[in-house]
Parts: structure tokens; C-alpha cells; sequence
């Protein structure tokens, strides 16, 4: 009858079922094994990057601690001794290992200031982007290029449960934002209740949405498609529900959507009116005897 397992050769099997596990469920859950999902703008691209940089530093610092554990107890180990051998007190050991890891966190933080600079640098638009009218650039907290089309700025309001969406020309939407392709589109994201946390990992970080409040963030869209999010913050019993979505077209089919949503938003708010002047509104009477 075979023995129990060494622990050592316990830890590595589990270790080894985690890693097979998560490769197996990554893709179920429209996630990456390791990464985070595929960056489809140059913000979310540094976040990749920052990401990748700090998990080698995080290999390597948990590879160097584990081996500086087990090299001395396999030593004891080999020379059947009942309890590893206390290394010496050396003080030109710790203070190269407190320089070491000194230097370690100086250069992250250095990576981490550079990357945030990074991120509140507007790209310029794109040879396939929409070329911005020149008064929508106006920002605190984010550069717009000088040099290229201005990005487009749209207002990104949150409720319980759903986000609202404010384009410049006075169309707006729910739960979907549509932009141009190849575009920088700056969100000013605010909140008429609790906070909310818009965030669509394929076009960047998390970025909240206060009451009394306007937070600034932007992305531009490499390529077309839908890309889909949700709120990072809980806000109440419906927080669950509460999805956001990006459809990134052409300019051609934006400008085309802008107009059809006009004439929709124009067509049901003519419709709204001529029941309340014609007194046909559903649950209008209902009102009237409450009041």
C-alpha cells in the first residue's frame, strides 16, 4: 500500500492541477490565462504592459524567496541533520539585500509614474478617425494632441442600474456607446445617484462616476467590433445588471447612426407630446385623480 505523499510533491501537484484548471476555464470565462483581455487601445495597451512588468517582479521575487527557504533545508536534509543550520548573521548580506530590494521598488515606482503619465496622453486620431469639431477639446487632467483631428468628447452619465450617454450634437443613448473607429474619445463620467464604476477592460481601466462629480478618461478603438464591460462598484440590488457596451464602426456608419438616432429620439419625443396634448397618455387620468 503506497505511503503518503511527500509534501513537497503534494504542493507541486496541486500547483500543477491550478495552472491546468485555469487554462481550462480562462477562455469559458472570455478571459486570458494570464494577461488581461487583448488591449484594443493604447491605454489599455500600457495597462497590459504594467501588468506583464509586475508579474515577471512578482515571479521572480516569489522564485528568489522560495529558493533562498529550500536550498538550506535540502542541504540539512542530505547531511541528516534534524532541523536546518542557522545561517550567520552577516550584516554585508542584509544590507545588499536591503539595497537590492530598495532599488526594486524605486524602479516600480518609476514604471508606474511613467506608465500613468502615459495614460493621460491623448493619441491623435487615426487616417481612419473622425476629424472632431476643434471646440470639444477643452479637458482638465488629459493632453490632447496639437498636431492631429481632436478626439471626441461624449458625456457618460451613470444611474441605478443602466449608463447614459451624451453625444456632442444633443444625441444620447442607453447602455450602448457607438463611436468612430480609429478615434480618441474622451468620457466625462459623472453620476445622479450613488457611485458607479464604468469600465471596459478591452479599452482601459476602471474609472468612477461620483455624484457632484466629473472624472475624465478616454480610448481609442483600433479596430471595429463590440466590446463589453460592466460596473466595477457595487451600487445597489440591480449592481448586477448593470452592463456596458462599446460598438466601435466606421465614420461612415457613425455619422449614419447619429442621424438615425436623432430622428428617433425627435420622432417618439413628437409622439410623447401630441398624446399629452390629445390627453392619451397611458396612466395619465390615473395621475390627475391622485393629484
Amino acid at each position: 500500500m503506497p505511503g503518503p505523499l511527500h509534501p513537497f510533491r503534494l504542493l507541486t501537484r496541486a500547483a500543477a492541477l491550478g495552472l491546468l484548471g485555469l487554462a481550462i476555464l480562462a477562455p469559458i470565462a472570455h478571459g486570458q490565462a494570464i494577461t488581461p483581455p487583448t488591449p484594443e487601445s493604447p491605454n489599455a495597451g500600457d495597462i497590459e504592459s504594467a501588468y506583464l512588468i509586475a508579474l515577471v517582479v512578482f515571479i521572480l521575487i516569489v522564485v528568489v524567496v522560495n529558493v533562498g527557504l529550500i536550498l538550506p533545508a535540502i542541504r540539512s536534509r542530505r547531511r541528516r541533520q534534524v532541523s536546518a543550520a542557522r545561517a550567520p548573521r552577516r550584516r554585508i548580506g542584509q544590507l545588499r539585500a536591503g539595497t537590492g530590494l530598495g532599488l526594486l521598488a524605486a524602479a516600480l515606482f518609476t514604471v508606474g509614474v511613467v506608465f500613468t503619465e502615459r495614460a493621460s496622453e491623448v493619441d491623435p486620431a487615426g487616417p481612419n478617425g473622425l476629424q472632431a469639431a476643434a471646440g470639444r477639446t477643452a479637458q482638465v487632467g488629459i493632453a490632447p494632441p496639437t498636431d492631429a483631428g481632436e478626439p471626441l468628447t461624449i458625456e457618460v452619465s451613470g444611474q441605478q442600474w443602466i449608463w447614459r450617454y451624451g453625444y456632442p450634437d444633443g444625441t444620447f443613448s442607453y447602455y450602448e456607446l457607438v463611436v468612430p473607429v480609429d478615434t480618441p474619445v474622451i468620457l466625462e463620467l459623472a453620476s445622479t445617484d450613488v457611485l458607479h464604476s464604468w469600465w471596459v477592460p478591452a479599452l482601459g481601466g476602471k474609472f468612477e462616476a461620483n455624484p457632484g462629480k466629473t472624472n475624465r478618461t478616454w480610448f481609442k478603438a483600433e479596430r471595429e467590433g463590440t466590446f463589453d464591460g460592466q460596473s466595477a462598484a457595487f451600487s445597489g440590488p440591480g449592481y448586477a445588471s448593470m452592463r456596458a457596451r462599446v460598438r466601435v464602426v466606421n465614420t461612415t456608419e457613425y455619422n449614419a447612426w447619429l442621424t438615425r438616432q436623432a430622428a428617433d429620439i425627435q420622432s417618439a419625443q413628437e409622439a410623447v407630446q401630441e398624446q399629452v396634448e390629445t390627453g392619451t397618455v397611458p396612466g395619465l387620468d390615473a395621475l390627475e385623480v391622485s393629484g
